[in-house]
């Protein structure tokens, strides 16, 4: 049975693995196997949404990293109850501003730091976060290069 799911795990982590392949090794019992499934850049977006929704927040966590993650998934995981989950939206370059927005207003200076960190991230959002409560956050706002000089 080991090897099954040492044979699934490759296949989950294989960038040359089909789609459909992937999609349906997203449905595996494992937890393990459909988080390789969701850190694979070859896995249709398609797939992602549904792994968005998985029970597991590491699973959640590998789609919020993934750089096919869209942005509807991606503004779904932005309200995530996991931090971790919220903070790897946070530092996707392809996270939308929209969901940037709300992240900068999270309870969690991690989240708040990784959103300054973000080099997407609007600049009307670094202004807000240039004056966060947390110094760290306040510091990589400042230190974006895309921070209004203003703020810094």
């Amino acid at each position: 049975m080991a090897d099954d799911l040492d044979a699934n795990l490759s296949l989950a982590r294989d960038t040359r693995t089909p789609g459909k392949t992937l999609a349906k090794l997203a449905s595996h019992k494992s937890w393990t196997v459909r988080a390789d499934v969701a850190s694979n850049p070859r896995t249709p977006s398609k797939t992602l949404l549904k792994l968005a929704d998985d029970k597991r927040w590491e699973v959640r966590t590998e789609v919020a990293l993934n750089s096919n993650a869209g942005g509807k998934v991606l503004e779904m995981l932005a309200e995530d109850p996991h931090v971790s989950v919220r903070t790897a939206v946070a530092l996707n370059p392809k996270t939308p501003g929209s969901a940037l927005r709300r992240l900068a207003k999270d309870k969690s200076a991690v989240v708040r730091l990784r959103v300054a960190e973000n080099r997407n991230v609007p600049s009307g959002v670094l202004r807000k976060l240039g004056s966060d409560d947390d110094r760290t956050v306040r510091r990589a706002a400042g230190d974006n290069r895309h921070t209004p000089k203003k703020v810094k």
